[in-house]
């Protein structure tokens, strides 16, 4: 998910009542929320595609869930005895123990929430390359940001009634954690109709449905049914009387992988690095002459609503 939700759900998790804990439990619950995304710091890499091939890989696996409680803590231990002791040294101390398990909470929130969209996280890195999705929220979801934020306002309105503050806080967190649950049961029952309907079409050899909801509108989401040589495009609305699910004849090919000019292309490292990050992969091969371009690209992002996630392109220059 994006900064902004992750930062949400670290603020909400400390108004519900963890930063009544220890000092400073608030600043390690947000930094602990956000910290597995330090992996950004790739993109000042000269690599091209490099960030890509780094996103919530390392950062986001097994190793790192163990150390970075340990960076925030000792991040906000520096602080608390640097500058917030300095300035006010009557202040209670920071209990490092209840600090570290706060942190904790914080770091585990991220990969939970990332794990709920189409762009998918590698859980298990670096012991293993594959990625794990929820297919459930697009990468940004406003109307998370809304239950969130209307509770933490309402929270802070409520301050000196500091038990009100913790149930409004957990109130919010509950709504939260229902619409994500109402959204990974429409994707889990979007998945099943899609297969159904693929195969009603007359779209053989379904090897997977993704489920990728739409910005902005919890009951819309796009489908692409994967088989071994094509991606087919569908989507499916959800109304009060049931589902309603279409595939347009929009076919997108996978392409020849095999293709001397794509195996070339396939050596540039802007090529190897988005092949990396890429999970439902399409391959196009345009040729003008001398000069030959090479497209690779991820269905996921075809409608360019991701950005440079859609796809690169490789020029070739045919040697004579």
């Amino acid at each position: 998910m994006d900064p902004i939700t992750h930062t949400l759900v670290g603020a909400t998790i400390a108004r519900a009542g963890l930063d009544r804990r220890t000092p400073l439990a608030t600043a390690a619950l947000l930094l602990g929320a956000n910290a597995p995304d330090i992996d950004i710091l790739t993109a000042f890499g000269s690599e091209e595609q490099l960030t890509l091939a780094c996103r919530r890989g390392w950062t986001h696996g097994p190793l790192a869930m163990a150390a970075l409680p340990f960076a925030v803590v000792g991040l906000c231990m520096a602080c608390d005895r640097w500058i917030r002791r300095r300035r006010h040294p009557l202040v209670a101390p920071v209990n490092s123990r209840t600090l570290l398990l706060v942190a904790t909470i914080g770091v585990l929130s991220h990969p939970a929430l990332d794990w709920l969209n189409t762009y998918g996280i590698r859980l298990l890195k670096p012991f293993s390359d594959v990625w794990f999705r929820g297919d459930s929220l697009f990468i940004i979801d406003p109307w998370l940001w809304l239950i969130l934020a209307i509770g933490l306002i309402a929270a802070r309105r409520r301050k000196p009634d500091a038990s009100r503050v913790r149930r409004i806080a957990r109130g919010s967190g509950a709504i939260g954690i229902a619409y994500i649950a109402g959204m990974i049961t429409l994707s889990l029952l979007g998945k099943r109709a899609g297969r159904t309907a693929a195969e009603a079409s007359g779209i053989q050899g379904v090897t997977e449905m993704l489920y990728s909801p739409r910005p902005g509108n919890p009951f819309r989401a796009d489908l692409v049914a994967r088989t071994a040589d094509a991606y087919y495009i569908g989507s499916i609305a959800w109304y009060a009387s049931g589902a309603h699910l279409s595939f347009s004849p929009t076919v997108v090919p996978r392409g020849d992988w095999t293709a001397p000019a794509v195996r070339r292309a396939r050596r540039s490292s802007s090529a190897r690095n988005y092949l990396v990050w890429s999970q439902w992969p399409y391959v196009r091969v345009e040729e003008n002459g001398t000069d030959t371009t090479v497209f690779f690209g991820d269905v996921r992002y075809r409608t360019g609503i991701g950005g440079s996630l859609g796809g690169i392109d490789v020029h070739l220059t045919t040697v004579r």
